[in-house]
């Protein structure tokens, strides 16, 4: 299979909140294509539905790393620092993803929650 045909299953995983299987599926992705970001923001969302937000961070961190002008890395970076209860960090992640996309909803929504 490729890479983007397990992005597509685990897409299905995750909306069926199958959260291990989106996982794996993601996982598989990211070895197939570990330069492709979207599939550490994808995983990062799984592991925060799933309650881990300690890897859905580094997923995230991951994921602005190969991708440093893409809002939504910053969005997964901030929901799971805001999960972790490092809400100082979260804001920071949230206010540095709003410099690269100022309109950006989720970003918004994001720092408002957590302010």
């Amino acid at each position: 299979m490729s890479a983007a045909s397990f992005k597509e299953q685990g897409n299905k995983f995750l909306q069926a909140k199958q959260f291990d299987e989106a996982i794996q599926a993601y996982t598989e992705a990211i070895n197939l294509d570990p330069k492709d970001h979207v599939f550490f923001s994808n995983r990062s969302a799984a592991y925060l539905s799933k309650g881990d937000a300690s890897s859905a961070l580094a997923d995230g961190q991951r994921c602005i790393e190969l991708k440093s002008d893409w809002a939504k890395g910053y969005s997964r970076k901030g929901a799971a620092l805001h999960a972790l209860r490092r809400y100082e960090d979260a804001v920071n992640a949230f206010k540095a993803g709003l410099e690269i996309s100022p309109e950006d909803a989720g970003l918004l929504s994001g720092l408002k929650e957590v302010e």
